[in-house]
């Protein structure tokens, strides 16, 4: 990583880089160029977003916003593709502001020699995990009901098992569909409270697992858990992994929760799921379209909590963003890996890109 010492004395006047718009993200964006311009860089800014759509940039608009650009910041609602990064002459590299690259063409990048830097500060991927393990117990307690007995909205519950709504984490089994850092985050957070913890993730090695932690195929951990929580990072391969047949695998009084991405899951599978009681309920941060349209069945129902994208979001990760961006971003405009970086693996095809950009002049 380099020392803030190097960063500072180094000389960014001239150097060009993209920011999109993002209407969820404007103080951080904005953070971002603050922080970019007063280093010299001139920074170029995209078009508006507007909720429930992504930004595909037209064609006649690629030389404004990336003739000149040698990094380009998107977003989740941004999207960039492997012709924009074929045409855009002058690009070293990509960064988005948060966790999330599922709007990015990381295979395009890897081919092409473009490193990708990312928003995974341990504020970002601590906070999602946290926030998982409290929806997890939100699902088995149902504070809700609760304070509704407090407020008069509900009668108290016979104290019997059959009337009492709250049950134990203890002894239940957990699935993790994925195990990157949150999921890491999740199983040292259970880790102790004599749950038994599954995951899945055919990409990892299995020496990388902790003793805590089972590594099964994806069929046992739905079979076998109380709690499926989707931590996925959204790829072709894991687009909808949350299926009509996966659904159909989970207990009846299993629960589903996705702080992931809303196309790791199948919504409308999904939402038959739930309004059938296949299975027991659901906590959903995600959706496919953000925010959740005004028509959709799932503000209908009964068993599902419903948070707008944003469970995990503390004031600490958003202190976050805009460092991690920066320094990921001048890092790249140095010539060197971002401190926060998806595709290390890319960077000797990234050193031949910037080989070739300076033979050229770009």
């Amino acid at each position: 990583m380099t020392t803030p010492e190097h960063s500072v004395n180094h000389d960014y006047r001239g150097r060009s880089v993209f920011i999109s718009q993002d209407f969820m993200l404007v103080d951080v964006f904005n953070d971002i160029q603050q922080r970019l311009e007063a280093r010299g860089i001139e920074v170029v800014r995209g078009p508006g977003s507007v909720p429930g759509q992504r930004v595909n940039f037209p064609r006649e608009s690629w030389p404004q916003y990336f003739g000149r650009a040698e990094v380009a910041m998107f977003s989740s609602r941004n999207v960039a593709t492997r012709e924009i990064m074929q045409f855009a002459p002058r690009l070293r590299g990509i960064v988005n502001p948060t966790i999330g690259l599922d709007t990015v063409d990381l295979q395009a990048a890897a081919e092409l020699g473009i490193i990708v830097g990312h928003g995974a500060t341990p504020e970002n991927f601590n906070g999602i995990a946290e926030a998982t393990v409290l929806l997890m117990l939100m699902l088995m307690y149902n504070p809700d009901a609760t304070r509704e007995v407090m407020h008069g909205k509900r009668p108290r519950p016979a104290p019997t098992p059959e009337s009492a709504w709250a049950r134990l984490m203890m002894r239940r089994t957990v699935g993790l569909v994925g195990f990157g850092r949150i999921a890491r985050g999740v199983a040292e957070r259970l880790q102790g409270w004599q749950m038994r913890i599954l995951a899945y993730d055919p990409y990892i090695p299995p020496e990388s697992v902790p003793a805590h932690v089972e590594l099964v195929d994806y069929d046992t951990l739905l079979r076998e858990s109380d709690l499926v929580s989707v931590l996925v990072a959204v790829t072709p391969e894991s687009r909808g992994i949350i299926s009509e047949r996966a659904l159909s695998l989970m207990k009846p009084t299993a629960f589903l929760i996705n702080t992931a991405r809303g196309d790791a899951v199948d919504e409308a599978a999904l939402i038959r799921a739930l309004q059938q009681k296949r299975i027991a309920g659901a906590a959903l941060d995600n959706f496919q379209v953000e925010p959740l349209p005004a028509d959709s069945p799932l503000w209908q129902l009964d068993n599902v909590i419903l948070t707008p994208h944003m469970i995990g979001h503390t004031k600490d990760v958003f202190a976050s963003f805009g460092k991690a961006g920066e320094d990921n971003i001048l890092a790249i405009l140095r010539g060197e890996a971002p401190p926060i970086c998806k595709n290390p693996e890319v960077m000797p095809a990234f050193r031949a890109r910037l080989q070739r950009l300076a033979q050229t002049g770009a």
